[in-house]
């Protein structure tokens, strides 16, 4: 009796469960165009907006905000004209690094990367820094 009650149990058991069927193709993988995060100003605040990946965060940064940008109330403190070359963590400026505001040190720290960064420029440097809003 026993092993007839074991004998139904497996039969039934290998009954259920989800019936074979062909692949079921879900379409490709929803994505986003890759963006970096270029750290303007707006209300006096340091914010990320995401940027389309065509350039380096620095290079998206050292050209301030989009004619679009600029109509949604985002600025820069970063100097007109400034060019950035980042190695490891390491960002040569071409201005003297002295003479930037706290703002622009914090746009520069929190676009080029999320780690420390010593800044460097002009004879000077200031650093290790770490993005304050991260």
């Amino acid at each position: 009796m026993k092993r007839a009650l074991v004998l139904v149990l497996v039969l039934l058991t290998g009954a259920c469960g989800v019936r074979p069927s062909g692949v079921i193709l879900g379409g490709p993988a929803p994505s986003a165009p890759p963006a970096v995060a270029v750290y303007l100003v707006l209300g006096g605040r340091v914010t990320p907006v995401p940027r389309p990946d065509s350039a380096s965060g620095l290079t998206s940064l050292a050209g301030g905000p989009t004619a679009a940008e600029r109509e949604q109330g985002y600025t820069t403190e970063v100097p007109a004209g400034v060019v950035f070359e980042a190695s490891g963590g390491i960002v040569a400026v071409s201005v003297d690094v002295t003479a930037l505001s706290a703002t622009a040190v914090a746009q520069i720290v929190c676009t080029s990367s999320s780690g420390p960064v010593t800044l460097v420029g002009n004879g000077w440097s200031r650093g290790p820094l770490v993005c304050p809003l991260g």
